[in-house]
């Protein structure tokens, strides 16, 4: 195991996905597990192995896991697969939790949940 990847390997071994491969750079790696995990629903496994860490530790996890939930709760598919859905709950996950007097937030959480239903 390459270190910078404990939690994306550990993710894998429980999902049963192929190892880190000896030429699979880091980021890689963890886009090619977090992609298969998200794709499968595993939504807070899938973003604790994008950014190897704990959902409980990590800014970032949860604000793709809220991305994920916000997109459920408006009843949006983007219809995005794999690592770029996990791309498109983060980016959600920014949005929703901007300060709502913020305009350029507005126009953009238009753009991500207006009419794409």
């Amino acid at each position: 195991m390459k270190p910078g990847t404990e939690i994306t390997t550990q993710r894998a071994r429980e999902f049963n996905l192929p190892p880190q491969q000896e030429n699979e750079d880091e980021m890689s790696f963890r886009r090619r597990v977090s992609g298969a995990l998200r794709d499968q629903g595993n939504i807070i496994e899938a973003h604790e192995a994008f950014n190897n860490e704990l959902y409980d530790q990590s800014t970032d996890a949860m604000t793709g896991i809220i991305g994920a939930l916000a997109q459920v709760s408006q009843d949006v598919d983007f219809g995005s697969k794999g690592d770029r859905q996990v791309d498109d709950d983060f980016a959600a996950g920014v949005v929703v939790q901007a300060p709502k007097e913020d305009p350029s937030m507005a126009l953009l959480a238009m753009m991500l949940f207006g009419g794409k239903r």
